[in-house]
């Protein structure tokens, strides 16, 4: 699967991390209240993950029909056609005979984005944690919101996920909150390296390896792990 943002959407300039950080996730909470029940009407058949992703898959595209964005977010047409018009009410995002587009709104949003979030990068398939299909993203700066990660774990889970494991960031070493403090010498494995390589994390950073039955649910999972770290 290509890259939601790839290099289109800038990298993070020095010496401001934590603002640039802090900016970032208040944008992501702007984003998912697009997801929040409005009255009067029935409630959502969607989450804030299912809104994430369906908001990623439009960044990578240059166009993207429909159709293609409900079957990329595992979202069904009513529910795809509310997000997409909730998303364009806002400025986000336009649509033209040739599909949907970010405006440029959309990719401010998606640089802010960025700025806390990695892009999620399919793993290949590991014993590190459950599922077929892998897949891992970092929050940038976000140790110091973790507790255990059975909270990460969980909403994973709920989403349709197989497993979700969560590591921080510690003096250059993968470690688990309440666990190991060196995972790559407790649990040996090629994955390390590969998620050295693909997030290039920094001290404080958390990531998410995640794993589910199919691609869609394994990066649906890890934006739900995510999201609850805002």
């Amino acid at each position: 699967m290509e890259n939601y943002f790839g290099d289109r959407f800038g990298r993070m300039g020095v010496g401001r991390r934590g603002a640039i950080i802090q900016h970032g996730r208040g944008s992501v909470r702007e984003l998912l209240g697009l997801a929040d029940s409005r009255s009067p009407g029935p409630a959502p058949s969607f989450t804030g993950s299912h809104l994430l992703l369906l908001f990623l898959n439009i960044a990578r595209s240059s166009y993207v029909g429909r159709g293609a964005l409900a079957k990329q977010s595992r979202l069904g047409e009513g529910a795809t056609r509310t997000v997409l018009g909730r998303l364009k009410e806002e400025g986000y995002v336009d649509t033209i005979r040739s599909g949907c587009f970010l405006t440029p709104r959309g990719r401010l949003m998606c640089k802010s984005i960025a700025s806390w979030m990695s892009d999620i990068v399919t793993v290949p398939r590991s014993e590190l944690t459950m599922g077929e299909r892998q897949a891992a993203l970092a929050l940038k700066g976000a140790g110091g919101s973790m507790r255990l990660g059975i909270e990460q774990r969980d909403s994973a889970i709920r989403i349709g996920a197989t497993a979700a494991t969560t590591y921080i960031i510690q003096s250059g070493r993968f470690t688990i909150p309440g666990g190991s403090t060196n995972c790559e010498k407790d649990f040996p494995s090629t994955t390390w390296s590969f998620l050295k390589k693909s997030l290039a994390p920094k001290n404080n950073d958390v990531v998410i390896l995640c794993g589910a039955q199919d691609e869609v649910s394994a990066h649906l999972g890890a934006l739900a792990a995510a999201i609850t770290l805002l």
